[in-house]
């Protein structure tokens, strides 16, 4: 009897083992797709599309890998057309913008061309309009040069420069425009005031906040320039008495793409203002101001 039980006792352990045997290999039969699909998903959320899980059996868990790499490649596939999508609404943005700035200028030089060849003018209009169209070719090789510059990643030296010199020449580039629709620039600089700039990159910054206020007074008004000089910087504000910033946007003014009101703006002007600025060591922001118009502050370092 003794006997009788120790092998009856002997046959169940071996079949609790061969049970629990047969249970890890069927769990890890099972775990291990499973794990390989918990590892896949993680890659995914870590933005590596191109991961692939590998089928190992024919039952419904190689039929779900089968499914989790169809989904991946979907998914990878829906992002680089995304990527595409959004490389050439770029490339066109800022074909627009290109155009945008060349446009003042090259109407500049057709203008004044136009009128030395048409017009027999007298020697000090001819010298102001050969003037005139001296500093706009200027002007648009420069807006090339920075593009170049640009796309090579390279950058200019600051050089001493006459704060109240850019901001005049800025000022003259617009003059026309200006004058059309009634709007008055007024600049109360010190004469001696000089600051390490860019000075090409500077001028557009200007020039672009006079341009903005411009379009945003189209029946006239003023755009006034100040500053205040301090110790270790220098605020240049630029006030102007036009309909004042869009609430809509206000809190998003400096973010590339993001405009409002303008016939021809596409959102890059400020963004890249401000970037100009902040290259400088500098900051850019607007401020409210009571009643109607809008007031920009350009801080630069001394």
């Amino acid at each position: 009897i003794a006997t009788l039980r120790q092998r009856m006792f002997a046959v169940w352990v071996i079949a609790v083992l061969a049970g629990l045997a047969l249970t890890y290999l069927l769990a890890k039969r099972i775990l291990q797709p499973v794990k390989a699909l918990d590892e896949a998903a993680a890659e995914i959320g870590r933005r590596n599309y191109g991961v692939r899980v590998e089928p190992k059996t024919e039952d419904e868990l190689g039929r779900l890998s089968e499914t989790f790499n169809s989904m991946a490649e979907s998914i990878q596939t829906a992002r680089e057309d995304l990527i595409r999508q959004e490389r050439m609404t770029t490339i066109s943005r800022l074909s627009t913008s290109i155009v945008h700035d060349l446009r003042n200028p090259l109407a500049a030089i057709y203008g004044g061309s136009e009128m030395l060849v048409d017009s027999d003018l007298p020697p000090d209009q001819v010298r102001r309009l050969a003037q005139n169209i001296y500093r706009s070719s200027r002007h648009v090789q420069e807006l090339l040069s920075e593009l170049s510059d640009v796309t090579r990643g390279r950058t200019q030296s600051p050089e001493p420069c006459n704060l109240r010199e850019i901001v005049t020449a800025a000022s003259d580039m617009l003059a026309t425009q200006a004058r059309k629709s009634g709007v008055e620039i007024r600049t109360e600089i010190q004469a001696d005031l000089e600051l390490p700039l860019e000075r090409s990159r500077m001028e557009r910054v200007f020039e672009n906040l006079f341009n903005n206020a411009i379009e945003a007074m189209p029946g006239g008004g003023t755009i006034r320039v100040s500053t205040q000089s301090g110790e270790r910087d220098v605020m240049i504000a630029v006030e102007d008495s036009g309909p004042g910033i869009d609430e809509n946007i206000a809190s998003r003014l400096f973010e590339p793409f993001v405009t409002s009101g303008k016939k021809n703006g596409i959102g890059l002007g400020l963004a890249l203002s401000r970037k100009t600025v902040v290259d400088h060591g500098g900051d850019m922001w607007a401020e409210a101001k009571k009643g109607a118009g809008a007031r920009f502050v350009v801080r630069l370092p001394r």
